[in-house]
């Protein structure tokens, strides 16, 4: 099978899906994306199957061309901002190839959703014979935009287990490890407001950890027990996770996460929020870490100190617990979901 992926901005993990399906099956990728910024650490190249260029300035005519050439037996976009995209998937649609969207967004009830569901039939279903999410929030809006049940795929997106699921933790480190951009959508001014709570009461019982860059850094607390490194290359962050402690994501909205699947690979217990789409998946309340409503500062509170309080036995369990559960999703079944539409 060849697969046109029309991208915009291409991530690791992505390309670790790809590569996997391409060593299983033999399928073979033409990735069409946006151009990386001239800022990005690091840089995805072309490799064994998956031949990677830049679409940028580029005419529907030029793309039209570059798809001919390559004659693909399918289609997968990367959301429907790009009409260059749509017309390439309206093409390929009435020649008859599957052409598959791909949406992280969680059905939240907004007006611009309710608007979205009216002209469905415009922007989705016209273009698309398939819709691929990663989870139940995105499944509940797919159903709404018109798609029928076995016309959505799950598991859109996974973390590349050939690296994380090789991460243990061997040690108890009474520790909360934020990897991120510090930003506000994160949930941070709210983390950060418990963290002066806990340190003003002289409760702050536990580690921290922020790893990242971005306009809240001069908000990072001041304390011996916050540790804040600015920026890590991404291939560091699997050493960084071991051991790491307990993983914590305060979202006050985050469509999926996929480094929630990656610390759950890696056996860490994690704190999230309901609001962060991952946690729908790999995050059992109790189970193998604690989910809350992310503008709610008590429990947030309330979660830290539970953490921060576990036994040595009390954190092994959870940290088997999320071992478990991230199988979930995995690099297989998102191969044999792609392939099951050819």
């Amino acid at each position: 099978m060849k697969i046109l992926v029309l991208y915009t901005r291409l991530t690791g993990y992505w390309m670790s899906c790809m590569r996997f399906d391409h060593q299983e099956t033999g399928n073979e990728y033409l990735v069409i994306r946006k151009a990386p910024s001239n800022e990005a650490p690091f840089k995805i190249k072309s490799e064994l199957g998956i031949s990677i260029i830049n679409g940028d300035g580029a005419s529907i005519e030029e793309l039209t061309d570059i798809a001919r050439e390559f004659n693909p037996s399918t289609l997968y976009l990367s959301g429907w901002s790009d009409k260059r995209y749509l017309k390439l998937a309206l093409h390929y649609k009435k020649v008859g190839l599957p052409t598959i969207l791909a949406m992280d967004n969680q059905w939240i009830g907004n007006l611009r959703q309710y608007f979205g569901i009216l002209v469905s039939k415009i922007y989705a279903l016209k273009y698309f014979t398939h819709v691929w999410v990663p989870g139940k929030p995105q499944y509940y809006y797919a159903r709404k935009l018109g798609f029928l049940p076995q016309k959505i795929l799950m598991g859109l997106y996974c973390a590349d287990e050939t690296i994380f699921k090789k991460v243990e933790q061997k040690k108890h480190h009474n520790q909360l490890l934020f990897v991120g951009r510090l930003v506000e959508h994160k949930g941070l001014k709210i983390f950060f407001k418990v963290l002066e709570q806990l340190i003003k009461a002289n409760e702050l019982d536990i580690d921290i950890h922020i790893i990242g860059s971005g306009p809240l850094e001069n908000l990072v607390p001041i304390h011996k027990k916050i540790k804040h490194t600015s920026f890590v290359n991404p291939d560091k962050i699997p050493d960084l996770i071991q051991n790491g402690g307990t993983f914590l994501l305060p979202s006050l909205y985050e469509a999926w996460g996929v480094v929630i699947h990656e610390a759950v690979l890696a056996g860490m217990p994690v704190v999230t929020t309901y609001q962060t789409g991952a946690a729908t998946e790999f995050v059992i309340h109790g189970f193998n870490g604690y989910v809350y409503d992310a503008f709610n500062e008590k429990e947030l509170l309330t979660y830290i100190k539970l953490i921060s309080k576990l036994t040595t036995q009390e954190y092994f369990k959870m940290s088997e617990n999320s071992k478990m559960i991230a199988s979930k999703i995995n690099l297989k079944e998102w191969s044999s979901m792609l392939n099951s539409i050819s």
